[in-house]
């Protein structure tokens, strides 16, 4: 009897690649921001995280390096996106998992 892998290597490891880029908590609490907020831009999100923002600006860097967010230039602002479907619905479970969690 021929057992196949669950998981192809090359997937498993572009979602090895894609988790350890956002497994930073920074990072992830970033993509949970960019997530909820309305055209964040790098101002908003390192005052919101109370971070210097040469260190959200690194953080970003390192999204950006790795496809799961991307900006845009809307007039002077850069505004973020999350655009990696796989990371995207990570944080959205991430963000209605602690929303049943904090419900009374």
């Amino acid at each position: 009897m021929e057992t196949k892998a669950p998981c192809a290597d090359k997937q498993i490891g572009e979602y090895a690649r894609k988790l350890k880029a956002v497994g930073h908590p920074i990072r992830m609490r970033l993509l949970c921001l960019i997530s909820r907020e309305e055209d964040p831009c790098v101002s908003d999100l390192w005052q919101c995280l109370k971070q210097p923002q040469p260190v959200v600006s690194q953080h970003l860097a390192i999204l950006k390096e790795n496809g799961i967010v991307e900006a845009e230039v809307q007039k002077t602002r850069r505004v973020y996106s999350i655009v990696d479907p796989f990371i995207k619905d990570l944080v959205a479970r991430i963000l209605a998992g602690m929303q049943e969690t904090e419900a009374p």
